[in-house]
C-alpha cells in the first residue's frame, strides 16, 4: 500500500483572481498620470520613484484585503464582487476622463464641477468635449467590468476560504503594511507630522495617493468646504457697501484681468529684450502703464484676497468678514462675471472662490493648477458675458498665465523661445540648461498670455465705455540671487517675487483725470493691496469704504514711503528691504 500525499490550496487561485480583477481597476488612472508626469501628483513626496513604488504597494494592499474579504462572504462573494468593481470601475473611468478632458490629475475642483452641475448640463458638456481619448477611457472600464462578470466571477465558489490560502492572503497583506508604513513616500518636511497622526488618519492619507480612491478623499474635502463656504458668506452678506452709481446713465463695461506669477521684467513693454509682448507694444500708446507696481504678498491667495477687498498686509483676514468689490458692484446695479481658468476647490484654491462667489455668474474652465487648459478657453465665456445686454457689466477674468509648470501654459506651436537662445544669460547655481530651458518656458508663457490679453482688448473694442485693468497676482523667482530654484511663495523672499505689471486700457481714450494721475504716479512705488479702491473709481461707485487716498488713479493718492508685503509666515516687511 502506498500513501500519495498532494496538497492544494483550492482558494489561492480565487485569491489570485480576485486579486488580479481589483488591481486592474484601480491601475488605469494612475499609470495615466505617471505618463502625463503631472508633477502636482506627487509634489508632496520625497521623489518620484518613491510614490511610485509606494503606490504599487498601496495597491497590492487594497486588492489583497478586498479579495480577502470577498472570499469569506461565502454565497455573497459574487455580489460583493460585482458591486466593488462597479464602484471601483466607476471612480476609476471618473479619474480617466479627468485626465483625457482636462490633461490634468483628479481633484476636489473636479468634484466641485461633478456634484454641482445637473444632468442637462452634464450631458451638455460631455457631447460638446467628447473626445477619441474619453471613449477611450469609458471603453477600458467597460471591458474591464465584463471580463470581470462574464470570466472572473463565474469561477468563484461558495464557500470559505481554505486555511493555506487564508494564510497566505493575510501573510502578504500583513507584510504590505508593514511595507507602506515603514518606507512612506510623503516628503522629510512633512515626515513628522504624518508620524503623529492616528493609524486610520495615515492611511486615508496614503490611498490619496491612489486617484480612484483620491476621489472618496475630495468629496470629504468638498462636503467639509461647502459647509465652511455657507458659514463665511452668511457672516460677509451681514456687510452692506451701499454702494451707488455716480452716473446711472453712463454704459460702463469694466474688466479686471487678474495675472498669475508674472513678472513685469520679463514683459518686452516694459523694456525686456526679448520680443514677449509683441502685441501689448504695438497698443502701447494706449495703455496707461505703471512702472512700480508691488503684489502684498508672494502667493496667489494672500495676494488676490487684498487687491479685491479692503482686506490689507496689516489687516489681512478682512477679506473673511468683508465681501469683494464684486459685492459692492452688484449692490450698485452691475452685472458682475468671475470667468476663471484656474481651480475653484483645493488647497490654493477656496479662499479665492469665496471671492468669486460674490459674482452673480461664475464660469470655471479649468479645476486647477496643473491641467493644461489653455487661456484662450476664456475668451468664449467672454464673448457670452459681453453679449449681456445689461449697460453695467463688470467682468473678473483669472487667468493660469505663467504659473508652474511653464511649459503647461501655452500650445506646443506657441514655442517662440528655446533653450539655445538662453546661452549665457543663467543668473543662478542650477544647472545651465536646466535654467536655459526654464527661462525659455517661461518667456513663452509670457508672449502666450500677450495674445490672450489681445483677444480680449479685441472683443472690448466693439464694447463702447469699455476699460480693462491688468494686475498680476504676484511675481516670480528665476533662479536669481544666488538661488537655485525659480517659483513663489518661498519663505525667505525676493524682490522679483513682487515686481509685477499694472496698465489701463480705456476705449477711446482715458478720461483726463486718470491720465493725469497716472503721468504722477507711474515712476512711484506702490502696492496693489489697494486695487479695490482703484476697481471702485473704474466702475463709477459712490460708497464710504472708496478711499481716493489710496487710489493710484486719483489724484488725490498718497503715496507711502515703504510699501509691505506679508511673507507665507505672515512676517510683514518692508519691500525695499527684500534682497
Amino acid at each position: 500500500m502506498s500513501l500519495k500525499f498532494s496538497f492544494k490550496w483550492p482558494k489561492a487561485r480565487e485569491l489570485g483572481l480576485l486579486f488580479l480583477c481589483y488591481a486592474l481597476v484601480l491601475l488605469p488612472p494612475f499609470f495615466a498620470e505617471l505618463w502625463k508626469d503631472y508633477s502636482g501628483v506627487y509634489y508632496l513626496y520625497d521623489s518620484r520613484t518613491s510614490y511610485i513604488i509606494n503606490t504599487l504597494l498601496i495597491v497590492a494592499l487594497l486588492s489583497l484585503g478586498l479579495a480577502c474579504l470577498t472570499q469569506y462572504l461565502g454565497r455573497f462573494q459574487k455580489f460583493f464582487f460585482a458591486l466593488v468593481m462597479l464602484f471601483l470601475s466607476f471612480l476609476g473611468m471618473l479619474a480617466l476622463i479627468h485626465v483625457a478632458l482636462y490633461d490634468a490629475p483628479i481633484s476636489v475642483g473636479a468634484v466641485d464641477a461633478l456634484l454641482g452641475t445637473d444632468l442637462h448640463e452634464a450631458t451638455e458638456y460631455l457631447t460638446f468635449h467628447w473626445t477619441k481619448a474619453m471613449m477611450l477611457s469609458v471603453g477600458i472600464y467597460v471591458v474591464l467590468y465584463l471580463v470581470a462578470l462574464l470570466v472572473a466571477a463565474p469561477r468563484l465558489r461558495r464557500g470559505r476560504p481554505c486555511a493555506p490560502s487564508h494564510l497566505l492572503g493575510w501573510s502578504i497583506v500583513t507584510g504590505l503594511v508593514l511595507l507602506a508604513y515603514q518606507y512612506p513616500a510623503v516628503a522629510t518636511y512633512n515626515l513628522e507630522r504624518f508620524n503623529k497622526r492616528p493609524i486610520w488618519s495615515r492611511a486615508a492619507e496614503l490611498n490619496r495617493q491612489l486617484p480612484s480612491i483620491r476621489i472618496l478623499h475630495d468629496i470629504g474635502n468638498w462636503v467639509a468646504y461647502r459647509q465652511w463656504l455657507e458659514e463665511a458668506q452668511h457672516v460677509r452678506a451681514s456687510h452692506d457697501y451701499g454702494a451707488s452709481l455716480v452716473d446711472p446713465s453712463k454704459p460702463r463695461t469694466v474688466v479686471l484681468v487678474l495675472g498669475e506669477s508674472l513678472r513685469r521684467d520679463h514683459m518686452s513693454l516694459y523694456g525686456y529684450p526679448r520680443i514677449t509682448t509683441p502685441l501689448l507694444d504695438a497698443r502701447r500708446k494706449q495703455l496707461l502703464a505703471f512702472d512700480a507696481a508691488i503684489s502684498p504678498s508672494n502667493q496667489t491667495v494672500p495676494s488676490l484676497t487684498k487687491l479685491l477687498t479692503p482686506a490689507t498686509v496689516q489687516a489681512p483676514d478682512l477679506f473673511l468678514t468683508e465681501p469683494s468689490i464684486l459685492s459692492a458692484a452688484n449692490k450698485a446695479g452691475y452685472h458682475t462675471y468671475w470667468l476663471s481658468n484656474q481651480g475653484r476647490v483645493g488647497n490654493f484654491d477656496s479662499l479665492i472662490s469665496l471671492i468669486a462667489n460674490d459674482a452673480e455668474t461664475t464660469v470655471f474652465t479649468n479645476t486647477e493648477f496643473y491641467g493644461t487648459v489653455y487661456d484662450e478657453a476664456l475668451l468664449h465665456p467672454l464673448q457670452v458675458a459681453l453679449s449681456d445686454p445689461d449697460p453695467h457689466k463688470f467682468i473678473v477674468i483669472h487667468i493660469l498665465g505663467s504659473h508652474q509648470s511653464y511649459q503647461n501654459r501655452y500650445p506646443e506651436d506657441k514655442n517662440y523661445f528655446h533653450a539655445k537662445d538662453y546661452a549665457g544669460e543663467t543668473p543662478g547655481p542650477a544647472p545651465l540648461e536646466e535654467q536655459a530651458t526654464t527661462l525659455s518656458q517661461y518667456d513663452n508663457s509670457v508672449r502666450y498670455t500677450d495674445e490672450i490679453l489681445d483677444g480680449i482688448l479685441k472683443e472690448l473694442e466693439k464694447q463702447p465705455g469699455s476699460a480693462l485693468l491688468f494686475v498680476s497676482d504676484h511675481g516670480e523667482r528665476l533662479f536669481e540671487n544666488g538661488n537655485g530654484t525659480c517659483g513663489h511663495g518661498f519663505p525667505e523672499p525676493t524682490r522679483s517675487e513682487f515686481d509685477i505689471p499694472y496698465f489701463l486700457w480705456c476705449h477711446g481714450d482715458c478720461p483726463r483725470r486718470w491720465k493725469r494721475a497716472h503721468a504722477r504716479h507711474r515712476s512711484i512705488a506702490f502696492s496693489t493691496e489697494n486695487v479695490f479702491h482703484t476697481v471702485a473709481n473704474l466702475l463709477g461707485l459712490e460708497m464710504a469704504e472708496y478711499h481716493p487716498q489710496d487710489d493710484i488713479l486719483s489724484l488725490k493718492y498718497q503715496p507711502v514711503r515703504q510699501p509691505q508685503i506679508i511673507d507665507v509666515n505672515r512676517g510683514i516687511h518692508t519691500y525695499i528691504s527684500l534682497p
